[in-house]
């Protein structure tokens, strides 16, 4: 209990002296004391709990104390001069909406809606999906749109550094000749491809040296208010090995100091980091089962806790990342989404806790149109976008269909999203869609 006294100093121990020595052996610390359940800390020092117990109430009831007088000390100062305290309010919060305003948008309507006006500077924002599922191009629009002046654009160029194949600068000639929202512009304040800048880099020597010490130089040179690293999971797949304990932290240092590098290159040039990320399989239906009593008690929705845990168990799979994962992955919230569908952002929980948000790219089951009788049309897949974390927007419940075209992201406005086709029931009556059981002139008509 070495941070006691420094996250309550004016805590009394004596009562618990008894107790102190042996918590901080076993590292226990406040926020433990917090969050887990005292039987456990008491079985881990081992301790009695009734001591234990008592302590988590003390502590507990002096954090809501200090944290109900620093909220009265702060009120008695803003009522001793409140002009001046309004005033000052107001100028942080206008200077803080001033620094805001400026954001990147995708010129995709219901995609801007969703995430609250666009990209926010000073932020590493994650775009993550399955192949095929459109990262590239919807970076690709960010690297056009990035340059149209505030509220929708920065008025400032963008580097890409790729990690995988080299920018196309065809393609995204092609996206800049066909959006409508740049042929409504006047050629000298259309977006221009002299104002993109790419870096290659195939190794994580290279791209930590580029990003380093390389990327904030070209920044200020080039008057840059967005960076995009396309993909930042290729290197490290490359290189890392992540079956091992050993190769598994290896690899969250390396991602803590990219996090770094990342933010600091946001935050003092106030740009726009983007970076693409790659997607792995998860497999959960067998860890499920094993959790449960029996196969038939497991639920769709992973983590399903089995109904004959105790608290302490409950509290401990609530508390575990197959359960908790679903709230930041962006796949395994839906309970109607299918098993073989669910999938990972690559490079883990080291790799998320570095982020600020993360768009998800899904490309969803495969539909089918009912036209009558026994025929069916086929339909191509749906690709869909969603928010699952952001700081300045709301998590997406609805996702946005969207599909690729030559202008790039294109938004699809339909009332029915993949799985939920209009067509014959499963079960019984199946039989009175067939033709031959539909009335007709001749047929006597219904009382």
């Amino acid at each position: 209990m070495s941070d006691l006294l420094e996250v309550l100093p004016d805590f009394d121990p004596k009562a618990y002296i008894h107790l102190l020595h042996s918590l901080e052996k076993n590292d226990i610390t406040v926020a433990d004391l917090v969050s887990l359940d005292p039987i456990d800390i008491a079985r881990r020092c081992p301790l009695p709990a009734a001591d234990v117990q008592r302590l988590v109430s003390d502590v507990v009831r002096a954090l809501q104390e200090d944290v109900q007088a620093r909220a009265d000390k702060r009120w008695a100062v803003k009522s001793r001069w409140p002009q001046q305290a309004t005033i000052s309010i107001d100028e942080e919060t206008h200077a803080a909406s001033s620094h805001n305003e400026a954001r990147i948008s995708t010129l995709v309507p219901d995609i801007d809606h969703a995430l609250g006006g666009g990209l926010v500077p000073g932020h590493i924002i994650e775009v993550v999906g399955e192949s095929a599922v459109g990262k590239t191009q919807f970076v690709l629009g960010l690297l056009l749109s990035a340059q149209l002046p505030p509220p929708r654009g920065l008025g400032k160029g963008s580097i890409y550094v790729s990690t995988e194949a080299p920018l196309n600068t065809a393609r995204l000639k092609q996206m800049l000749i066909s959006h409508p929202e740049y042929e409504r512009l006047e050629p000298a304040d259309r977006p221009s491809l002299d104002h993109v800048h790419a870096i290659g880099t195939n190794d994580l020597e290279a791209q930590e040296h580029i990003l380093r010490y390389q990327l904030p130089v070209a920044i200020q040179r080039l008057d840059v208010g967005l960076i995009v690293l396309d993909s930042v999971a290729a290197n490290f797949r490359a290189e890392h090995e992540s079956r091992t304990a050993a190769g598994l932290a290896e690899r969250a240092t390396a991602l803590g100091k990219l996090g770094i590098t990342l933010r600091r290159v946001a935050i003092e040039n106030n740009a726009v980091v983007v970076v693409t990320n790659q997607v792995s399989d998860r497999f959960d239906e067998v860890r499920s089962i094993l959790r449960s009593s029996s196969p038939a008690t497991s639920s769709p929705s992973m983590s399903t806790p089995n109904p004959t845990m105790t608290v302490a168990e409950l509290r401990r799979e609530t508390q575990s990342l197959d359960h908790q994962q679903r709230f930041f992955t962006g796949w395994g919230d839906d309970r109607d989404e299918k098993r073989n569908q669910l999938k990972n952002p690559a490079l883990g929980l080291a790799w998320a806790n570095q982020i600020s948000a993360r768009i998800v790219l899904k490309m969803e089951s495969e539909r089918q149109e009912y036209l009558g009788g026994n025929i069916w049309k086929d339909k191509k897949k749906a690709r869909t976008l969603r928010v699952v974390f952001a700081p300045w927007a709301r998590t997406t419940r609805s996702p946005i269909r969207y599909e690729i075209g030559l202008q790039g992201i294109v938004s699809v406005v339909e009332d029915e999203l993949p799985g939920q086709a209009q067509g014959p029931p499963d079960g019984e009556h199946t039989e009175l869609l067939d033709e031959e059981f539909w009335p007709t002139d001749e047929d006597e008509e219904f009382p």
